[in-house]
């Protein structure tokens, strides 16, 4: 029986019923699981399938399944039994509870289920849980038993739940490029909508909350519409409402508030507890934009009640604590405040302790060894192909070289970024552009270097450099010169071209602008390239990194968790 391989893609997630289960069972169904053990396992397990979304019917069909295996001393069955319970049990504890029971009736089988499965289950409900920590460990276990046992679907999952690890761990262009990746491949699948919708689902909704956290609003709102149409066209209102959701989130970032507080209330019925505390956010912030402070503090207080009982933590809980307290501080109110504080310090020590573990064990153990299981297969399908040459085995030898380079590379990198993003948050702006001396150029008189010298500092201090309407050619007449002269000043004494001098005071300006100005790091990429001038992102994002050694997107995300 194919039982795990329909257990598959975070269907636990999905699939829990409306509570925990107790042990009174009436006699209506005593009379239907005495009945349903005369049948044989598939058709028992079957018939949960097709009612696992009610969990009151689907647990009689899993007690009919467990009380079977029980009776014939069949542990694969009663561990088979427990999973479905599992399934079907909203709370995470007692779901565990079972996980705990199928460990114990799996012990010593060795298949391409078990001992996969329960870890399988664990680090699923540990990441519903909020605690990623036993989330990755257990992923990993997964992996590692996935692997043993060739099985590619529990292989598959575990890839979409250390995406999700990722995201959390604040690593954005590695999740997009993983979910970009995932994306072309079910759509490469003619029958996507029926046996991978789930997976396209959740990952439409993966990109679209990425590209929202970037604040790249044109990007989110491309993979927002695709949810809303495709599971508009397979009526799936619950993927519909959610994506309708996101779509209010990002007009939010917009400020266009109205339409975003339709749309996100819309969301509320269907929402996860974590989505639910994140919808209570940005509820409460649009009542705070239109200045009704009461309904702001009541729906972020909902925000943290949620998240007490989830105790599942989100980035936006830290700004939902700091408006809270100040909204105390300015009532007098000491008590409350200390009350919030002591939430603001536990929910900080829990996003900085996932998010130093996350950084460090996904990269050691998923990454490195990712890279090092692509080089075997390569060098397996070299000797496979007997290319047992010299030339062969240097083509071997080299792909582990190159991969190796390569993680080592992505390894370094990392940490120039980070030290890079360190030095240029601790560098202090000069009050003017560094000038060389004086000095006479050939063809051009000390009098007149000196007076395009007078005029560039006033160009500077004046920031005029933000108009993007600014040529070599208009800004020697404003300077009263003829452009030859005012490209040999600028090339001498900044010891650069005009093109990358006009550019480096620009994103010097954006780079003040995001460590001091709050407005300013809410502007998406393409606004923030328009106020410093630039008449287009993709020439804002190469300057900057040209000027910087970082591209903004991750410049303002890490400015944001330092501050």
């Amino acid at each position: 029986m194919q039982f795990a391989l329909k257990v598959i893609l975070f269907f636990i997630i999905i699939a829990y019923g409306q509570h925990g289960f107790g042990q009174n069972i009436s006699k209506e169904d005593r009379e239907k699981i005495d009945s349903l053990k005369q049948l044989d396992y598939e058709e028992i397990y079957n018939s949960f399938l097709k009612n696992e979304s009610d969990s009151t019917i689907a647990f009689v069909y899993a007690q009919a399944y467990l009380e079977k295996g029980k009776n014939e001393k069949d542990n694969l069955r009663i561990a088979n039994a427990y999973t479905q319970f599992s399934a079907i049990t909203r709370d995470i504890k007692v779901a565990l509870e079972y996980v705990d029971s199928i460990e114990v009736f799996s012990k010593n089988i060795i298949n391409t289920i078990y001992p996969a499965l329960i870890y399988y289950h664990k680090a699923i409900l540990y990441y519903e849980q909020g605690d990623y920590q036993k989330a990755l460990d257990n992923a990993l276990l997964t992996i590692k038993y996935a692997n043993l046992n060739k099985n590619e679907d529990y292989l598959f999952g575990m890839k979409q739940l250390i995406i999700s690890l990722k995201s959390e761990a604040g690593d954005s262009n590695a999740v997009i490029i993983l979910n970009k990746e995932i994306l072309s491949y079910i759509s490469k699948s003619e029958k996507f909508k029926s046996k991978l919708w789930f997976e396209y689902m959740n990952t439409l909704n993966n990109l679209s909350i990425e590209y929202i956290s970037l604040k790249e609003i044109d990007s989110a709102n491309l993979y927002i519409r695709r949810g809303i149409k495709d599971s508009k066209e397979q009526n799936d209102e619950n993927n519909y409402l959610n994506f309708v959701s996101l779509s209010g989130k990002a007009l939010y970032l917009n400020k266009d508030y109205d339409r975003a507080f339709d749309s996100i209330k819309k969301g509320l019925k269907v929402a996860s507890d974590r989505n639910l505390a994140i919808d209570h956010y940005y509820i409460g912030k649009i009542y705070l934009h239109k200045n009704d402070l009461e309904e702001g503090i009541k729906n972020l207080k909902k925000t943290d009640s949620i998240f007490q009982i989830s105790r599942d933590p989100f980035e936006e809980l830290i700004d939902t604590y700091k408006i809270i307290i100040d909204y105390y501080k300015e009532k007098d109110d000491t008590e409350n405040q200390l009350k919030y504080i002591d939430k603001f310090i536990a929910a900080d020590s829990v996003l900085d302790a996932n998010y130093n573990y996350l950084n460090t064990n996904i990269t050691k153990e998923y990454d490195i060894p990712l890279l090092v299981s692509e080089k075997e297969n390569l060098i397996s399908r070299l000797k496979n192909e007997k290319r047992t040459t010299n030339l062969g085995l240097g083509i071997s030898i080299g792909v582990g070289l190159l991969l190796a380079g390569g993680f080592f590379y992505y390894y370094r990198k990392q940490r120039f970024y980070k030290k890079r993003f360190e030095e240029i948050l601790n560098t202090k702006p000069s009050s003017k552009s560094q000038i060389s001396s004086s000095k006479s150029l050939e063809g051009i008189s000390k009098e007149v270097i000196d007076q395009i010298q007078k005029g560039l500092d006033h160009f500077e201090s004046q920031k005029e450099f933000l108009d993007s309407s600014i040529t070599l050619n208009s800004l020697s007449k404003t300077l009263n010169t003829n452009s030859n002269y005012l490209s040999k000043v600028i090339n001498f004494n900044k010891q650069k071209n005009f093109s990358n001098y006009l550019n480096d005071l620009r994103i010097e300006y954006a780079i003040e602008q995001l460590k001091n100005n709050p407005q300013f790091r809410k502007y998406s990429v393409k606004g923030m390239a328009q106020e410093a001038g630039f008449n287009s992102p993709e020439s804002f994002s190469k300057a900057f990194y040209k000027r910087s050694g970082l591209y903004p997107s991750y410049f303002l995300k890490q400015l944001e968790k330092t501050i």
